[in-house]
């Protein structure tokens, strides 16, 4: 796998984990240690919050320290879109740049950016759109919680 790939594959994953996470979150309605969601989803408490940082740093989660410390959503799981999430994870980016990356800097590379800039941009505005419609209930009520 190329380093480009590869770091698009680990953002996707991310994205998987972290909607575990805060359906796990939802689900319990208050303060969720990182290592309770770890063992869960069968990872290192760890690599859980590395991940969970950047939704910290977004406002999504909040933090708690303490013997009773931990992760809870700072938003409504009804108003929270996977969109929101998606965007802090910033996987959103990835296919674009991704394929951007790829492309040279000569006369054919520029052709190339013209010819394919706008069915990238609308691969992400068609993900983003997809996304927008789902909320982190949503994904509690499918998963029959």
């Amino acid at each position: 796998m190329t380093k480009s790939r590869n770091t698009g594959y680990l953002q996707y994953r991310s994205f998987g984990l972290v909607l575990q996470a805060l359906v796990i979150m939802a689900r319990k309605g208050n303060t969720c240690s990182s290592c309770e969601i770890a063992e869960l989803l069968s990872m290192e408490a760890t690599q859980l919050r590395r991940i969970l940082a950047k939704l910290t740093r977004e406002h999504i989660l909040v933090t708690r320290e303490g013997r009773d410390g931990g992760y809870m959503l700072n938003k409504n799981p009804e108003n929270l879109t996977l969109a929101e999430i998606y965007q802090a994870l910033e996987v959103g980016e990835s296919c674009n740049k991704a394929v951007n990356d790829t492309i040279c800097f000569n006369d054919f590379g520029v052709q190339m950016k013209a010819a394919c800039g706008d069915i990238l941009e609308e691969m992400d505005r068609s993900v983003l759109g997809v996304l927008e419609q789902y909320t982190v209930a949503d994904v509690v009520r499918k998963a029959g919680y």
